[in-house]
């Protein structure tokens, strides 16, 4: 899986939204929806939802900050299944979480997809960089996490 890329999408009347054709290509018509970080909500397919348990559950429960952050991510969080026009409803806790209102963007993440308020996003993408150097910086991150494994 890897989705790229973004659109700018509208909740309807019922908060119900749409996924990117190219998007559902990938991830299917059922969903799990959890708070995402930076305040956005992430949207994992089925497939991605049982490697993401199988992460969760080698977490150690008994952990007191490990099982916190196993209960409220359980508690937010949502599965839900996209109607024939491939519509599916966000739940009003998601949506008071990551302050949405009528706007959102849909932003691909390679496994995941991200929906964010619009307001969210623009402040977001304002605050970083996106000069060559950036990039690298970013790149040389990641090579150093890789080979810290």
């Amino acid at each position: 899986m890897f989705l790229v890329g973004n659109q700018q999408h509208s909740l309807d009347d019922k908060n119900r939204i749409r996924l990117p054709a190219k998007f559902r290509e990938q991830l299917g018509d059922k969903y799990i929806l959890m708070p995402g970080m930076n305040g956005c909500i992430f949207v994992y397919s089925q497939d991605e939802t049982n490697k993401l348990l199988s992460a969760i559950q080698d977490l150690d429960s008994l952990d007191p900050d490990r099982a916190d952050w196993i209960r409220r991510i359980a508690e937010y969080s949502a599965t839900v299944e996209a109607d024939s026009q491939g519509r599916f409803m966000l739940p009003t806790d998601l949506i008071q979480i990551c302050e949405i209102e009528k706007n959102v963007q849909i932003v691909g993440a390679i496994s995941k997809a991200e929906i964010w308020s619009e307001k969210r996003w623009l402040a977001h993408r304002a605050a970083q960089s996106t000069t060559p150097q950036a990039f690298d910086e970013l790149y040389r991150k990641l090579h150093k996490a890789q080979e810290q494994k």
